[in-house]
């Protein structure tokens, strides 16, 4: 099942509505207090056999695993988890530390204990290390994987879309414009400065008259009619950003 395009990406594995819901509020007010302008795309599941149907390699960027289920235990929906992805952070949700030792075996990150506050749950996100899930997360285009961090900008060269990155170039690829901005409209540090121009804000130092300045000390250009606009959307990026910061 293809999932990049969708933001953070989690799903919810608990044979209880309420535990899923109670883990889907939790995720909600997180992201709310910690990444102004993103919210997750969460996927819940009633068993360990209905969400394997749709496990693949980097269809997830984190799966909160009940331990007690019907059917498939969450230890053993873990270790299946681990073999089809390596890097997918793994959080046991359970009434006993009992299967802790074996949480260790497919690499969990998190092992959240019922009944359990907000607090409870912010703290485990934030030993998970959420930061580093955010920097691995990519898109992928017609079979390609980009990481998001590598990415600079991009722009159109005829019928084709360019990708400006910092460690392989430029990547081509036959696509229409609209597509590639799909790909990126969950994410917020990506912007349209003109028509058929993305640039990544993550990796702009800043604004130089009618250019974004990289990191990279390359320019990418934006329009003079649209320069209010732009600098409003900028700037309103740069205050989440450092809000969010601040936060962590």
């Amino acid at each position: 099942m293809e999932k990049r395009g969708l933001g953070f990406r989690v799903a919810i594995i608990d044979d209880l509505a309420a535990c899923r819901r109670e883990i889907q509020d939790c995720l909600s007010r997180y992201f709310q207090e910690n990444y102004a302008g993103e919210a997750p795309a969460v996927e819940t599941y009633p068993s360990g056999e209905g969400f394997l149907k749709h496990i693949a390699e980097g269809a997830y960027d984190m799966v909160f695993i009940d331990q007690y289920m019907g059917g498939l235990s969450g230890i053993e929906t873990a270790r299946i988890i681990r073999e089809a992805d390596k890097f997918v952070a793994l959080i046991f949700v359970t009434t006993s530390r009992d299967h802790a030792v074996d949480s260790y075996g497919v690499r969990a990150c998190g092992y959240l204990v019922k009944p359990y506050s907000y607090d409870d749950f912010a703290r485990t996100m934030e030993l998970a290390g959420m930061e580093k899930i955010r920097s691995a997360r990519f898109i992928r285009v017609e079979g390609d994987k980009i990481l998001l961090r590598e990415i600079l900008w991009c722009d159109r060269d005829g019928h084709y879309m360019q990708i400006h990155t910092d460690r392989r170039g430029v990547l081509r690829f036959r696509l229409p414009f609209s597509e590639l901005s799909a790909l990126f409209a969950p994410y917020p540090q990506f912007m349209a400065c003109y028509k058929g121009c993305i640039v990544n804000l993550e990796r702009t130092q800043r604004m130089d008259d009618l250019d974004f300045v990289l990191d990279t000390g390359e320019k990418v250009p934006f329009s003079k009619r649209d320069k209010k606009k732009i600098e409003t959307l900028y700037h309103a990026y740069l205050f989440d950003r450092e809000r969010g910061d601040g936060l962590l």
